[in-house]
């Protein structure tokens, strides 16, 4: 995930749930770090998962052959790619295979699993399977465990249909190693920022744009000398907590598709110190002090919760389309602000006797994002904003799940200003559109992210019928 710097801008003022305080009145139900039914007054639950049955054995791999894209922009075999690197880059695209695979799980298949996995010379051979597997994690049970073991995998759960207009999601996260520091250094357990260590690992061939740092911008060039993700100036870790998507049935793809598509999320963002430098990384809330931090001072381990906004509808020559990114806080009052800002630092090395609980809600008007659980210099904190569909004129991207929750107002043609060759789309927020909610959790780039997690307890909650 790439965080492009831009001026702070104040937007929105959320409401803010921290260790019992809240400020202003709350719009949602909080739990306040409680696993109780007090944090979910209002709701009734629709589904659960617990792990306890094994999942299905029978999904097979299938072979990717781009006949039916996401999108024609930035999916995988997307034109904004040709355009700006022409057959050359055609050429890395076909270099190797893309397998999927998918199966449903759960009461009436509510849960889908995706994953993605990288056949590297072609051959009908997966290298490097990632997978999706139960296991009893000792002091926590029955668990998914996400286990990606090259950067080039991806897996993550889905919900199997269309969200609720109105509902809310969440789960347990028992584990997590996908980056950060153990033990004050990113290398560790031989990794390095949880990549393993062995031969190359770069963003090809989808890389962050012709005329950006960390190489020569040629897509022709072979694959080691296309940008670094284990480390250099676009060396980072991640994982997706949670994130809401605009489209159906989402599944594992390049990273970089990813920036047009999401409408809130909480992930994680584990920087190499290379790409640090001498810079502070962003800035860290210590929630005790309502104070910042630099990032190059904490343990890389952090929860972003944040937003997308609009988007560039024209990005320069060879640039990249995606959104603005607005980061919520407990040190701003919750107020989203277009600055990488992070809600606090998370203990992976104490889990899984201390866990987290993470959750999504929609509302009528607006989002709500949750983490409860223990964060360094903070304590146990549960952090929870909400932030309506339009603040100022501001959006969240695509928030309307049905067309008469939005009038047209944020329409536009998305024009790419190619090297190669320019290309428009037309309407990218019509009048009459909409945009059902789908959730994603786990690990769904896959050009970047390497590593494993495990959690437990996805549950889908919807508002109580009124007697």
């Amino acid at each position: 995930m790439s965080r492009r710097s831009r001026s702070l801008n104040v937007v929105a003022v959320a409401t803010l749930f921290v260790t019992g305080v809240v400020t202003p009145a709350a719009a949602a139900p909080t739990d306040g770090g409680q696993a109780g039914e007090r944090g979910r007054a209002g709701w009734q639950l629709l589904y659960a998962e617990d792990f306890s049955s094994p999942l299905p054995t029978d999904a097979q791999w299938a072979r990717e052959n781009y006949g039916d894209p996401f999108d024609t922009m930035t999916d995988d075999a997307g034109l904004w790619y040709e355009n700006d690197y022409g057959q050359a880059w055609t050429d890395q695209l076909n270099s190797f295979n893309t397998y999927r695979k998918e199966y449903q799980l759960g009461t009436n298949g509510w849960l889908t699993a995706s994953l993605s996995a990288r056949d590297w010379n072609a051959d009908g051979v997966i290298e490097a399977e990632p997978s999706i597997t139960t296991e009893n994690l000792r002091g926590a049970g029955k668990v998914a465990n996400i286990n990606v073991p090259d950067h080039t995998g991806g897996a993550i759960f889905r919900p199997t249909n269309k969200l609720p207009q109105e509902y809310r999601i969440e789960y347990k996260l028992k584990t997590l190693d996908f980056g950060g520091k153990r033990n004050g250094s990113v290398t560790y357990d031989g990794r390095e920022n949880g990549y393993s260590t062995e031969g190359c690992k770069t963003q090809h061939p989808w890389g962050e744009g012709p005329y950006t740092p960390g190489w020569s911008g040629n897509a022709a060039a072979p694959y080691c000398e296309w940008q670094d993700v284990r480390s250099g100036p676009y060396g980072y870790n991640g994982f997706h907590f949670m994130t809401i998507v605009d489209f159906a049935d989402p599944a594992p793809r390049n990273n970089h598709f990813w920036h047009y598509h999401r409408k809130v999320l909480m992930d994680s963002f584990a920087q190499h110190p290379d790409r640090v430098g001498n810079g502070t990384g962003g800035r860290i809330c210590d929630a005790k002090t309502k104070t910042y931090y630099n990032y190059r001072d904490s343990n890389f381990n952090t929860v972003n919760m944040w937003i997308s906004g609009m988007p560039r509808y024209t990005p320069g020559k060879g640039g990249l389309v995606g959104n603005s990114q607005w980061f919520m806080t407990s040190c701003s009052g919750g107020v989203a602000e277009q600055q990488l800002s992070t809600a606090g630092e998370m203990l992976p090395e104490l889990m899984p006797q201390n866990d987290y609980t993470i959750a999504i809600e929609r509302s009528k008007t607006a989002y709500t994002l949750e983490i409860s659980g223990l964060f360094a210099r903070s304590g146990q904190q549960t952090f929870r904003f909400t932030r309506p569909f339009v603040v100022d004129n501001k959006p969240i991207w695509h928030y309307n799940v049905t067309p008469d929750e939005y009038d047209g107002r944020f329409n536009g043609d998305l024009k790419q200003n190619g090297v190669l060759a320019q290309r428009t789309w037309q309407d990218q927020w019509v009048n009459g559109s909409a945009y059902p909610d789908y959730f994603v959790i786990g690990d769904l780039y896959t050009n970047v992210y390497e590593g494993s997690a495990s959690l437990d307890d996805i549950k889908l909650y919807v508002p109580k019928k009124k007697r």
